[in-house]
């Protein structure tokens, strides 16, 4: 099937089936909003940033993505959920440092600090990118057995 350009560029950011990309986009949302929720709840009642818990949400929106990208997803979808859980406590952090007088500066792998969101941007990036490959090659493999 020979498609032209426009076409493979679109199959690519938007994925061939809408099914999972509503889903994929739902699921992003929603880990946006939990991880944000959790980063709020955590400070408010422990007033400590849960730094390996909200690593692990980050590891379970890649994880999400290279499924995305099995089931047909673009990579619209798989850079939503990445970065999603990436900046749902990010953004908590950023208007909390807003309100505050001095903040610390953000170390790599850290939501809290100045600069937090600019650190996260690469690595969020490369997260996508091997997630995406991954599901991609997965699905391309799997087709190519007979195994979907």
């Amino acid at each position: 099937m020979n498609l032209d350009a426009e076409t493979n560029v679109r199959r690519a950011l938007l994925g061939t089936r809408s099914s999972p990309r509503r889903a994929g986009v739902a699921a992003a949302t929603g880990l946006f909003a939990v991880t944000g929720l959790f980063a709020l709840v955590s400070h408010a009642v422990f007033d400590a940033i849960p730094e390996a818990v909200l690593w692990l949400f980050v590891l379970l929106g890649s994880l999400l993505a290279a499924g995305a990208a099995y089931g047909g997803s673009g990579l619209l979808v798989s850079a939503a959920l990445v970065f999603g859980p990436v900046y749902g406590p990010v953004t908590f952090y950023t208007w909390l440092i807003s309100t505050q007088p001095a903040a610390p500066v953000a170390f790599v792998l850290s939501f809290y600090g100045h600069g937090a969101p600019a650190l996260w941007a690469p690595i969020g990036a490369l997260l996508v990118v091997i997630s995406y490959a991954l599901g991609a090659l997965a699905r391309r493999l799997a087709d190519r057995v007979g195994a979907r």
